[in-house]
């Protein structure tokens, strides 16, 4: 993470106290130098990963009152490393941290303080509201010696309207693009055609997706595993979409096998869908035709046709791709807005 940090340095120098001095105490309260000329402590941002080197610059004049007291401000860019969390991603928060360390002194002759993080100068970003932050002082050990250490942790919250705008809502409407390929009848010609243009513009939107998406592979985004199942579900739809034009032009004369027999009989039951049904009327009574009927129609199961086998499995998948897109989709949405605003 890059950001803008002005440290406020403060220490005392017994070496250029002139309080004591009558000649000089009430004429000069306070004198500016530079580096050059007064002892500054040696610090390094530890966790930065382009340069680490002493913090240092010859152009911030050091104010050095009469008592001995020294007050530098240097400023600087600093890029450090954050571990990254993205669990659950665009709903994610991260917590980042500038650990300022001393360089060549232990703890015996440098003891680091803080007073805390100001934000006098904070400017809100697009992306990211700040919440919070905190500071933990520390050692780290060094072979038989202590470095005294301070961590500036700051807590962030990604702002989701960019890409639930441009990232999920577009995938969830192609997602759902992909169920309505089994409401194409086969002989419409379109059917093949309509699966692979949806199958290619979710493909290409997955790319663009992937390149926002920050890349790590210690966390499994629930929003990765949710374009996942939608393309496997979209690459599903194409082969089953194959399968049901190949029974719908299959000849009746080819007898059909059993595995397909009962994969129709039980979508017909979980669909509760009787289209291959004929009932038979026959002239009785009034007070017999619903008896007759229900034992007629128990009786008679009229051979399926593969035409009559396409239509059932298009809508049985139509409904489960549905349910299944829904229940997903829901389950997901639930999932990060609960951890956004809860959690």
């Amino acid at each position: 993470m890059k950001k803008q940090v002005f440290s406020l340095q403060e220490w005392s120098d017994a070496r250029l106290d002139w309080s004591t001095n009558p000649t000089y105490n009430s004429d000069v309260p306070v004198i500016y130098t530079s580096q050059d000329y007064v002892w500054i402590p040696s610090l390094v941002v530890s966790n930065s990963v382009e340069d680490l080197a002493v913090i240092s610059d010859n152009t911030v004049v050091i104010r050095v009152t009469n008592d001995g007291t020294l007050n530098w401000t240097p400023g600087g860019v600093y890029q450090t490393q954050c571990s990254t969390d993205v669990t659950y991603y665009p709903f994610d928060t991260q917590v980042c941290s500038v650990i300022l360390s001393t360089w060549g002194y232990t703890s015996i002759e440098i003891t680091l303080n803080s007073t805390g993080v100001d934000l006098s100068y904070y400017e809100p970003d697009g992306e990211w509201e700040f919440i919070s932050n905190s500071v933990t002082t520390t050692t780290r050990t060094s072979g038989q010696n202590s470095m005294p250490q301070v961590s500036f942790e700051m807590t962030f919250k990604r702002r989701p309207v960019y890409q639930v705008m441009n990232t999920i809502l577009p995938m969830m409407l192609l997602g759902l693009l992909s169920c309505f390929v089994f409401h194409l009848h086969p002989d419409s010609g379109e059917k093949i055609g309509y699966s692979l243009t949806t199958l290619l513009a979710f493909a290409v939107y997955l790319t663009i997706v992937s390149a926002e998406m920050p890349t790590t592979s210690l966390h499994t985004a629930y929003l990765s595993v949710y374009l996942v199942i939608m393309l496997t579900m979209g690459v599903s739809a194409v082969l089953l979409s194959l399968f049901i034009i190949n029974c719908h032009h299959t000849k009746e004369d080819k007898p059909i096998p059993n595995y397909i027999e009962n994969l129709c009989s039980a979508s017909k039951k979980i669909t509760c869908s009787n289209c291959c049904k004929k009932n038979v009327v026959n002239d009785m009574e009034k007070s017999e035709k619903l008896e007759t009927d229900r034992t007629a129609v128990d009786a008679f199961q009229p051979e399926l046709s593969w035409s009559e086998v396409a239509t059932i499995l298009d809508r049985f998948f139509f409904k489960l791709y549905l349910i299944v897109f829904f229940g997903l989709t829901i389950i997901v949405l639930l999932i990060l807005v609960i951890h956004y605003y809860i959690v």
